[in-house]
């Protein structure tokens, strides 16, 4: 399959195409009918044609699924035009050619029911051999199984007394292993009760000083404590003296310490002279170097002084040798000239004047060079006054040089003296400094050594202060552990009665003092109280007043006069003004009482503070007496348990006397342990001997049934004989059934592949005959069929029906991508059973007048596949098949031929006749070589 935007394979699929002929690679059975049948239809066709040639080919090869598309096609279309060319020839009609298509395809559907069933019965047939073969194989492995138990059975005889003499032996084992094992128990009896006295004992003798233990412990604690005690007072004492010691080695430091500061000071001034010494030194030095520098510098000044005089006097000599040679130059120039002139005089009057002329310009020619030369003598002298200068210059220089080196040698002496000086007083100055140096450093190591002793004391200071915090600590936590107190926590804890005491006393009289205040302001408050409530009883009759006034005054406006409404008036301002003053009153009266009721809270809070003083004082004053009390008690138990000492010897004796129990208890214990030990070891042993009895009893037992087994079986073997002698000829009879079912599914597929033939052929007659034009050029035409997308095996040419495709069309098993009709999915998986399988076309349910149904036959390990079109093969089997070739340039017809055979015409009977004996005899090789092959 391809996708629709495929373009390169639609381009190919719609190309125009040239069918192209080759040999159809068909099975052998099929090969022969199909032959059987080609010689009928020739015999035919002698019977009544001028000349008929055939060229038939049959080779025998291996294909692949596939193959035989293009040859079987060329086939078709050339049986098609043989078809056509008969025909045009016989003159037959469209309805005799339906009715013998109707005919023929009737007979295929026959045949193809008749393969269909053949098909099924070669795979019943399968099934049944198959079976009977499994049948044999289980008869062969039953029989083989007691020829070998008869062989085994002696060996299984001698392993059954074996085990039985090692059952005795293990049951022997058993009893001994019984006996031992109740003598090492009645052993561990024993010393379970010497174990169980032992331990009666330990019991008593614990009890006794666990009785012993507190009295004994308070004892030892206080003791401890004691002890503790002491060693406070030890710490203390030894601080005391470190103390001492620590004062006398400070006083040492000190002194060391002035002793070495005024080292230190002679040293510093020792290193200061030497400092300057060496500075003086570094000086002199310095000096001396820069002389010996200046004196360096002045010998090359006057080296090089020296260098440039010679080099500017040779510069001189070169210039004076310069001027003579311009000189001479210049001599020669003017005898040169005086010549020429002088020839100029002698040919005046000899010589032409050209030649003159020439003299003369040779003259002016020589005076211009005699005036370069005078010029170059003249250059050569001023180079010669500035080599003068310059030389005389150089030796200025050189005579200055000499001088100055004469001085820096001179100076150079001079501060080579006074470096010897410098090292002289260096030398005493490094003297007197490594003297003052080791003086300090006997000084420091002196007071290093005071320094490392008032160290160590003060590191034992700081010890012994450590120790004394410790043991405080752990006297504290004695007497904590043990309720124990001492004098001085008598002593203390009365003290701290005292102070509690004095502090209640101090309390007391603010308390009192308190209490009368609160009492006298509480009188006050009192007192005040009253004056509120007697202004308030003021304020509300004069209110009651004012409302009955003005109530008057509302009820009594229409009926009274207006002077008794004016009195009333006056009488209600009278009564307003009084109620002011009542509201200022009970004002004041309420703010009065406000700050005398503050006063009172101030006092009651003081009151209340004080008491709470007062009662925490009482408090601290009974938690003092109570631990003054608890103190006191804590006393006197530490010392009784100080002084009772004969509680820790009694207590000491009886634990050595438990100690001595408890080993006796120990060795009981061992032998205890000792006696389970070997109790354990007894019984392991009987538990081994009866798992060895119980072991060589199944063995015992497993060997003899085996034993019986072999003999069972060893019985059966005539049995076993006889039934594999059955089952044998079960299976040669299902085997001989099986080929006679294949041998008649070669006979329905013969029959098949002629009934296909006649089909196909009567297809092409009627073909022609719809179309009612002879078909000249068949051989070599392209039907439609070759188009893209359409069927190409099976179709007719376009002279069918217009979209409509013959009986014999096969849409699904042809379409690009789907399998092919001879092609059976389930037998070419790998691996799978592909003997008794068919193709799809074999179920039921499906259209049977498909001629090019492949019907399979498979034996053992070969398949054989009857197919006049398609040739497929499994994944691992090839298939043989026999191809025949296609008529090759087949002859047409005379146009007075006879009509065909298949007519019915009595002319060609004996030709029928002919080619169907020949047809019979070509089946039965065919048949015959399948056969051998398969046998």
């Amino acid at each position: 399959m391809f996708s629709k935007n495929n373009k390169k394979m639609i381009a190919e699929r719609s190309a125009e195409r040239t069918l192209k002929y080759g040999l159809v690679k068909l099975n052998v059975g099929l090969a022969s009918v199909l032959l059987a049948t080609g010689l009928t239809f020739a015999g035919g066709q002698a019977a009544s044609a001028d000349t008929v040639t055939t060229n038939t080919e049959a080779q025998t090869t291996e294909v692949a699924p596939g193959q035989n598309d293009a040859t079987t096609e060329a086939t078709e279309t050339t049986n098609k035009a043989d078809a056509a060319t008969q025909t045009e020839n016989q003159g037959l009609t469209k309805e005799s050619a339906t009715e013998s298509l109707k005919d023929a395809k009737a007979t295929q559907d026959k045949a193809q029911g008749e393969v269909t069933e053949a098909t099924k019965n070669v795979e019943d047939a399968t099934t049944v051999r198959n079976d009977a073969k499994d049948v044999e194989a289980s008869a062969q492995k039953d029989l083989d199984a007691s020829l070998q138990a008869k062989k085994d059975i002696p060996a299984a005889t001698d392993k059954v007394k074996e085990d039985s003499a090692a059952l005795d032996n293990a049951r022997d084992d058993v009893d001994k292993a019984q006996d031992n094992t109740e003598v090492a128990r009645e052993a561990e009896n024993t010393a379970v009760v010497n174990e169980n006295a032992a331990q009666e004992k330990v019991d008593a003798q614990q009890k006794t000083v666990d009785d012993l233990k507190p009295a004994a412990d308070q004892a030892t604690a206080a003791q401890n404590t004691a002890k503790a005690a002491d060693d406070i007072v030890s710490d203390q004492a030894a601080i005391q003296k470190d103390t001492e010691d620590e004062a006398n080695l400070q006083q040492v430091v000190k002194e060391a310490q002035t002793t070495v500061n005024n080292l230190v000071e002679t040293a510093r001034q020792a290193a200061e002279t030497e400092t300057q010494a060496v500075d003086a030194l570094k000086k002199a030095k310095e000096a001396e170097v820069s002389a010996q520098t200046n004196v360096d510098a002045t010998r090359t000044a006057l080296k090089d002084a020296t260098a440039q005089a010679e080099k500017d006097k040779a510069a001189l000599e070169e210039a004076q040798k310069a001027g003579d040679a311009a000189r001479a130059t210049v001599k020669g120039w003017e005898d040169k000239i005086a010549q020429w002139q002088q020839f100029l005089v002698d040919e005046k009057d000899t010589s032409s004047s050209e030649h003159l002329n020439n003299l003369k310009k040779g003259i002016a020619a020589m005076k211009v060079r005699l005036g370069q030369a005078q010029d170059a003598v003249a250059e050569a002298q001023k180079a010669i006054d500035s080599a003068l200068d310059v030389y005389g210059a150089s030796r200025a220089k050189q005579t200055t040089a000499e001088e100055t080196l004469t001085k820096a040698n001179a100076a150079l002496a001079v501060a080579k003296m006074s470096t010897a000086a410098a090292q002289t007083k260096e030398k005493a100055a490094a003297k007197s400094n490594a003297e003052a140096q080791a003086a300090l450093e006997a000084g420091k190591a002196a007071l290093e050594k005071s320094q490392a002793e008032l160290a160590n004391v003060q590191d034992k200071l700081a010890a012994d202060k450590d120790k004394l915090v410790v043991d405080q600590a752990k006297y504290n936590d004695l007497k904590s552990q043990n309720n124990f107190a001492d004098d001085e926590d008598v002593a203390a804890a009365q003290a701290a009665v005292d102070e509690a005491q004095t502090a209640v006393d101090k309390v007391q009289p603010n308390v009192d003092k308190a209490n009368h205040a609160v009492h006298a302001q509480e009188k006050v408050v009192k007192a005040a109280q009253a004056v509120v409530d007697e202004a308030q009883a003021n304020l509300d009759a004069v209110s009651e007043k004012l409302a009955q006034w003005k109530q008057a005054l509302v009820d009594e406006k229409d009926t009274a006069t207006s002077y008794h409404l004016d009195n009333l008036k006056k009488g209600i301002k009278a009564l307003t003004i009084r109620q002011g003053q009542a509201q200022d009153a009970l004002k004041a009266a309420q703010e009065n009482l406000a700050n005398e009721q503050a006063k009172l809270a101030k006092f009651q809070a003081v009151q209340a503070k004080n008491q709470a003083a007062l009662d925490s004082a009482n408090e601290v004053l009974t938690n003092a007496k109570n631990t003054l009390a608890d103190t006191e008690k804590k006393n006197a138990d530490f010392k009784d348990a100080l002084a009772n000492t004969q509680a820790i010897k009694d207590y000491e004796a009886a634990s050595a006397t438990l100690a001595e129990y408890q080993k006796e208890l120990a060795s009981a214990q061992e032998a205890v342990a000792k006696a389970e030990a070997a109790f354990n070891e007894a019984q392991q042993k009987e538990d081994a001997a009866k798992a060895a009895y119980e072991t060589a009893k199944e063995t015992y037992l497993t060997d003899k049934a085996k034993l019986q087994d072999l003999e069972a079986l060893a019985a059966k073997e005539d049995e076993y004989v006889v039934a594999f002698e059955q089952a044998s000829d079960k299976l040669n009879e299902a085997q001989a059934a099986l080929d006679e079912a294949q041998k008649a599914l070669q006979d329905k597929n013969a029959s098949l592949s002629v009934a296909n033939g006649e089909v196909k052929y009567w297809e092409g007659v009627l073909a022609v005959l719809e179309t009612k034009t002879p078909s000249k050029d068949a051989e070599t035409q392209t039907p439609d069929t070759d188009k893209p997308g359409k069927d190409t095996e099976t179709q007719t040419p376009d002279t069918d029906k217009p979209g409509k495709d013959t009986e014999t069309q096969t849409p699904d098993a042809d379409k690009p991508g789907k399998d092919t009709e001879t092609q059976t999915p389930d037998t070419d998986k790998p691996g799978k059973d592909a003997e008794t399988q068919t193709s799809d076309t074999d179920k039921s349910g499906k259209d049977v007048k498909d001629n090019n149904e492949p019907a399979k036959i498979t034996n053992e390990d070969k398949v054989v596949v009857n197919d006049v079109k398609k040739v497929a093969t499994t994944s691992e089997k090839k298939v043989e098949v026999k191809t025949i070739a296609k008529k090759a340039e087949a002859p047409k017809a005379d146009a007075k031929a006879a009509t065909l055979p298949q007519m019915g015409e009595k002319d060609n009977n004996e030709a029928a006749v002919v080619g169907l004996g020949l047809a019979g005899v070509a089946g039965a090789l065919g048949l015959g070589v399948l056969n051998k092959k398969r046998s």
